[in-house]
């Protein structure tokens, strides 16, 4: 981001900051709650507390960061003004409240009408029906249509959409209006946000920003238009699939075809990694490439949780757990942590010493922050995935429970950096 992109359109960081600041406690809350619910990791994800879990780490930890991001990427990358910061302000703020409501209600959740889940979930859906106002109508007046930029619109689109059928399950909890599984219903809301939204939206940001982060040029721009079409195509099967052709032929069918799509991307990431010109790597790239490490991995469980394989079926529940900590934990927990070091310091760097540079001695973005500490929990992070991982396929609470200690330490260290950031003091008139 530091390089190669115009930052005249960029808004204020009043808009981004509030945003990590969110995702930041809510990682560490998130954690805490998890280590008091290490029992229910070892026993059914459909759990009340897990459920709650959830929806801090996807909502409040890694989609609150990710609508901070994309207010400052949106701009920045597509070369257009944001359509309206003061939308932006009533989105974060209606988000969290709602996120706050109804996280407090899962977590004495029983499976029946809850005003608290209505509430919350009303407040969530108009809050990201603003968001995609705000970035599609921003994104709309770009002269700049990429494979890039389409990955981001869609994955837009897909967010709504899972938005909306979450808001219809917890609502159909009490009036009973859609018939079938709600369990069914929970797989096509999850598939929908973690590929619609979340893994569309990594691959439209990543293929833009690790290159230019990497020092490399030339790539193989065909394997994204790949991966955009597998990757929705197979989504479209597995959304359907799950609620009206449950087969297995069905599912694998779609399984194989994301996978092509996630295959073609870390392809593409391989070659520029190989390719790169800088070939030391920072705190942020070692986590981001850990991150698409963990997401090869997941490809194993994701195959295993839709084949179901009758040789597995005792430890099933167990796999699809591990496949979910692995997506939501891994992956995507990775790829926040590293890219926050690549993002966060530029925007208050930016922020504070754009107009000083060659004019006073000023500070390198990576210098907002400790090093030292970001490697801490960089290897926190690595074991206490491991660990949690370990736990869960062994049945063990004990492992579990030591796992989130360790990851609750990671959230602590990672906030010390981000407030450090966000709290960064003028030093350019010091020297």
């Amino acid at each position: 981001m530091d390089a190669g992109l115009s930052t005249k359109n960029a808004p204020s960081p009043k808009i981004v900051l509030p945003h990590y600041a969110f995702g930041a406690i809510s990682f560490t809350v998130a954690l805490i709650m998890l280590f008091f619910a290490s029992g229910d990791l070892t026993a059914h994800y459909l759990s009340p507390k897990l459920l709650s879990v959830t929806h801090v780490l996807v909502l409040g930890w890694i989609t609150m960061i990710i609508f901070g991001a994309l207010y400052q990427l949106i701009p920045v990358v597509m070369e257009v003004r944001l359509f309206s910061e003061k939308l932006a302000l009533a989105t974060f703020v209606l988000f969290g409240a709602g996120l706050i409501i109804l996280s407090a209600s899962f977590w004495t959740f029983t499976f029946s009408r809850s005003t608290g889940l209505e509430v919350g979930g009303f407040m969530i859906i108009i809050s990201i029906l603003m968001f995609g106002i705000n970035t599609i109508l921003s994104a709309a007046k770009t002269q700049r249509r990429t494979i890039e930029n389409t990955f981001i619109v869609t994955s837009i689109v897909w967010l709504l959409i899972a938005v909306t059928i979450g808001l219809l399950i917890v609502l159909n909890f009490g009036f009973h209006f859609i018939p079938g599984s709600h369990l069914q219903l929970l797989k096509m809301h999850a598939h929908l946000g973690v590929i619609g939204w979340f893994l569309l939206l990594v691959i439209g940001v990543a293929s833009k920003l690790m290159p230019m982060f990497l020092i490399v040029h030339k790539l193989p721009r065909k394997l994204l238009n790949i991966s955009f079409y597998l990757v929705n195509s197979g989504l479209i099967i597995l959304a359907t699939g799950y609620y009206f052709l449950n087969e297995i032929w069905f599912l694998s069918t779609g399984s194989i075809l994301v996978i092509g799509g996630i295959i073609a991307f870390l392809r593409f990431n391989f070659i520029a990694f190989s390719k790169r010109i800088r070939k030391k790597l920072d705190v942020g790239l070692k986590m981001s490439a850990s991150a698409f490490i963990l997401l090869a991995v997941s490809i194993i469980f994701g195959l295993v949780s839709v084949l179901r394989p009758e040789i597995l079926s005792q430890v099933q529940n167990r796999i699809d757990i591990s496949y979910g900590i692995l997506i939501i934990l891994g992956f995507l927990s990775a790829l926040v942590l590293g890219q926050t070091y690549k993002t966060l310091p530029f925007i208050v760097w930016l922020k504070k010493y754009q107009t000083k540079v060659g004019k006073a001695k000023v500070p390198l973005p990576m210098e907002l922050y400790s090093d030292r500490i970001a490697h801490y929990h960089f290897y926190t992070y690595l074991a206490g995935i491991i660990l949690l991982m370990t736990g869960v396929l062994l049945s063990s609470v004990s492992i579990v429970s030591t796992g989130t200690l360790l990851l609750i330490i990671t959230a602590v260290l990672y906030n010390y950096n981000v407030f450090k950031i966000i709290f960064h003091n003028d030093t350019s008139n010091e020297s």
